[in-house]
């Protein structure tokens, strides 16, 4: 009987308490108070990294963020925390501590690879800033300057030379050139479904979160359904059983001498063929489903001479049709001009 009524008196004192502390713990403050410890003082605790990511997190899934992207974000941020501490108070950050990461992290990642995870640390210093309003500005992040790379491809010659390997399966074979000729992502073949002579990325699993629908020959539905069936036949997850076909890959490439390309390089010949046949980078980007013809334009900057050497039969068949339209076209106008002078004879008379 006495301790309820000690509890009756105490809980309204708690209630004030937690009222007024309220706004700053929604703003990210942590309380560590009296009664939580043997000491007696109620005590402010910073706003940490592991704390802050640990709600970034949540926050990206309960705006609809993709769970590749939410991984992805947490990779990075763990980068981030893994230089300043997990208990680096949010408040803290300033641009020493971004020069910090990048130095940290030079010797780890690629140029390239740093600046990906500036572009989510950026985010989510952003998101401490407008949502959280716990910094008051985002530290200034400077990217590394890396010289602009040309897109990597295998030509005409290495494909023709997976074609005649006479260690890889058939099946292996097959899969290759659904790849190279489709320019699909590795998991787009496990994702999708096909209908018909197409393959449907539903938004859920497309990169930039727009359905796609790409044209298959005959040849490839069968291929995409195998690879579906021999997925759901294995004990493996939608992570780990596409690699097996990218490791796959990458002991071809150290095969022909091409070790240094990767799976994704596939779709990176399919993007250099399909400029070749079209010479239409804006349809090359609608094929490959990016959201920008920006990310596509590295494509068109290639040097055609070489790529026209690199794809000698592609770039044949579109120096065909160039001649053919060539000939239409003034086969055209030599019969608009045979009618003009008709029309000319016969006003005069």
């Amino acid at each position: 009987m006495f301790l309820y009524f000690t509890m009756n008196n105490f809980l309204p004192i708690l209630n004030r308490l937690r009222k007024k502390v309220e706004k700053d713990i929604k703003s990210g403050m942590t309380f560590e108070f009296s009664w939580m410890t043997d000491s007696c003082v109620t005590k402010v605790l910073p706003y940490s990294m592991n704390i802050a990511i640990a709600e970034y997190l949540k926050y990206l899934k309960t705006n609809g963020a993709k769970e590749s992207t939410v991984e992805r974000a947490g990779y990075c941020l763990r980068n981030f925390q893994s230089s300043l501490g997990r208990n680096y108070p949010i408040s803290c950050i300033t641009a020493k501590d971004i020069e910090y990461f990048k130095y940290n992290f030079s010797n780890k990642l690629s140029k390239n690879g740093i600046n990906i995870n500036l572009t989510r640390i950026r985010a989510f210093l952003n998101w401490c800033v407008e949502i959280k309003d716990i910094l008051g500005k985002c530290p200034k992040i400077t990217f590394i300057k890396c010289p602009q790379k040309h897109p990597s491809y295998l030509n005409e010659g290495d494909l023709n030379t997976i074609k005649n390997l006479d260690w890889l399966s058939t099946h292996y074979k097959t899969v290759f050139q659904m790849y190279w000729q489709t320019g699909i992502r590795l998991r787009e073949a496990f994702n999708g479904r096909v209908e018909g002579n197409w393959l449907v990325i539903d938004s859920l699993y497309s990169k930039n979160g727009i359905q796609r629908d790409i044209y298959l020959e005959n040849h490839h539905a069968p291929v995409i359904l195998e690879l579906q069936a021999r997925y759901f036949d294995s004990n493996s997850n939608i992570k780990a059983f596409p690699d097996r076909y990218s490791k796959m890959f990458k002991k071809v490439m150290r095969e022909i001498g091409r070790e240094k390309l990767h799976f994704h390089n596939l779709r990176d010949t399919f993007a250099v063929m399909r400029y070749i046949e079209t010479r239409d980078i804006y349809q090359v980007s609608k094929e490959l489903g990016h959201s920008s013809v920006k990310v596509t334009e590295k494509y068109a900057k290639l040097n055609i001479r070489k790529i026209e050497d690199d794809f000698p039969t592609y770039a044949k068949s579109f120096n065909k049709r160039k001649i053919v339209k060539s000939s239409i076209m003034t086969t055209d106008i030599m019969t608009t001009a045979n009618q003009n002078i008709t029309f000319v004879e016969e006003g005069r008379a």
